[in-house]
């Protein structure tokens, strides 16, 4: 007889396949993504909302981030279901980090924290909507804070679900401790971090204020007390060495007593040496020659009419003689003359060497007699003391380039600049400066002396707390710690060398936030190349939740 089923009794329930949640997996994935679409949503108008009566700062965002935490973490544990199953999952950290990044980015293309004047000057009709969704100071407002209080929430139910601590899981509690820390940190600096300005002076002065240009907590422009007290013993300026440099200067428009004007300004500088250079719209010049020294003399060259040159080199000093002309040598001994014909001899000089053009010879007179020779190609006469030659028939002058030294006291340089594939050369010299003007004089390259450049200012200071003293030199990348306060070297009065202008900051949250940094660090190492080994390779899971109701 086969069983058959009672009509008052109800069928039990079939069984979920082997493997199955109680939930189908794609009724479980639509819940995650729809809490996870309330609660980041939620998040943000609750906050837009708030923020129409209650204005962003340091103080409210934090604030408002820690109660935030609290309630989501309150529901998380009172409310049966996945929530904090949510909260932990991959899911709802990358849609809480992706619109994490999204105010990141407004924050960064958005100034922060400016006068109003200005969001109305620089975006114009955009200016009343930034304003009025306080996008001006985006991180301490009410919609972050409830992302962030999102985030907090989502570390510690993610830590709860693997709750206890065990060898195998004590990186992931390390890291998450280190994500607390890192927010405690961030929040500590947001609203007791100091910022603000010293001015010290040398003669004996000293101070313990410091007049606030940034803080949560205090008013900008307020004058608050250091713990110790500062003084400045001494203020040095370190300049470069002079120096020389080929500038290129952009041709500008600017306003000159509310007047539109062109201008040229400084855009790169290049080192004078030979090497080709690319000028930043892609034309290119090269130093051809460089006298860092510059000597100038006229040489001849040879020409189709003119009078006639001769080259002499007397002591290993070159000249180029025209008839009528003489050298003479270092000891005034010897005197070279040349003429059409053969000149006469030089009085009061024990040697005259004469050349005459016409003959194209050369006489050699003592006055024990003298000796005659014709004129070659760089004859030597008196050993090794002159030499003679060429002899040109007709001859042009020309101005010809040399260095003394290699002393860098009159430099100068020939310049060849390339512009659409045409080239073209001028002649500078950096204590007469010139514009090399390219592009119709976009742009104007300059071979420049520059001195009196500050390479450094340095404040030699002494910090004193009752007993305890510290001396120190604090300079632009070297500041001075003490008693909690960090000093900046951040400006100087280059007309008054007795002022030292510091900036003085005190950041309590910032030892959390960097030993944060350490213990995500340490608990990411741990999960990597620890917890496998402890584990023979696999993967640990979290608990699963209990199934919703």
């Amino acid at each position: 007889m086969s069983a058959s089923t009672s009509p008052g009794l109800a069928q039990p329930p079939a069984s979920p396949p082997p493997g199955n949640p109680a939930a189908p997996p794609s009724t479980a994935a639509a819940r995650d993504a729809w809490t996870t679409t309330v609660l980041v949503v939620g998040a943000f108008v609750t906050g837009a909302v708030l923020q129409i009566w209650v204005p962003p700062g340091p103080m409210t965002g934090v604030a408002a981030t820690g109660i935030a935490s609290l309630v989501v973490l309150g529901l998380a544990f009172a409310v049966p279901g996945r929530l904090r199953a949510t909260l932990s999952g991959f899911r709802f950290t990358s849609t809480l980090l992706i619109a994490l990044a999204i105010f990141a980015i407004l924050g960064t293309l958005i100034l922060q924290g400016k006068p109003v004047e200005v969001y109305r000057s620089r975006y114009a009709a955009v200016a009343p909507l930034i304003l009025a969704l306080r996008l001006d100071d985006i991180f301490h407002g009410l919609p972050f804070a409830g992302l962030t209080a999102l985030f907090g929430a989502a570390i510690i139910a993610s830590a709860s679900l693997r709750w206890p601590i065990t060898p195998r899981r004590a990186g992931f509690f390390v890291a998450h401790l280190g994500l607390l820390a890192t927010g405690f940190g961030a929040g500590l600096s947001s609203v007791y971090s100091v910022r603000g300005r010293v001015d010290l002076f040398t003669g004996g002065d000293v101070t313990d204020l410091v007049r606030v240009t940034r803080s949560g907590g205090v008013a900008t422009g307020a004058l608050v007390h250091l713990p110790f007290s500062l003084k400045l013993d001494q203020f040095d300026l370190v300049d470069y060495e002079t120096e020389y440099r080929v500038g290129y200067y952009k041709r500008v428009r600017i306003l000159r007593d509310g007047v539109p004007t062109d201008d040229y300004r400084l855009a790169t500088s290049f080192d004078p040496d030979l090497a080709p250079h690319r000028l930043p719209d892609g034309d290119s010049f090269r130093l051809v020659a460089l006298y860092p020294d510059l000597v100038t003399r006229e040489v001849a060259v040879a020409a189709a009419e003119g009078p006639p040159a001769l080259r002499v080199e007397v002591d290993g000093e070159e000249h180029w003689l025209a008839p009528g002309q003489r050298a003479d040598s270092a000891d005034g001994q010897v005197a070279i003359l040349l003429g059409v014909a053969r000149p006469a001899p030089a009085p009061g000089v024990a040697t005259s060497v004469l050349i005459s053009a016409a003959d194209r010879t050369v006489t050699v007179h003592r006055a024990d007699g003298e000796a005659t020779a014709p004129v070659g190609d760089r004859v030597a006469i008196l050993g090794d003391r002159l030499r003679i030659g060429p002899l040109l028939d007709h001859a042009r002058r020309e101005a010809a380039y040399a260095t003394r030294s290699a002393e860098w006291r009159d430099p100068a340089a020939l310049i060849e600049t390339a512009v659409d594939g045409r080239r073209e050369r001028k002649f500078v010299r950096a204590l007469q400066p010139r514009g090399v003007f390219v592009r119709d004089g976009q742009g104007a390259l300059v071979f420049e002396r520059r001195d009196r450049e500050v390479k450094a200012f340095l404040s030699h200071v002494t910090a004193r707390d009752g007993a305890e003293v510290e001396h120190a030199v604090i300079s632009v990348n070297d500041p001075f710690v003490f008693h909690g306060w960090t000093l900046y070297q951040v400006n100087y009065d280059p007309n008054d060398p007795n002022y030292s202008g510091l900036e003085a900051v005190h950041d309590p949250g910032v030892r959390w936030v960097f030993g944060g940094f350490v213990l995500i660090c340490l608990g990411v190492f741990y999960m990597f190349y620890v917890e496998p080994r402890l584990r023979g390779g696999g993967i640990e899971r979290p608990p699963a939740p209990p199934a919703a109701v």
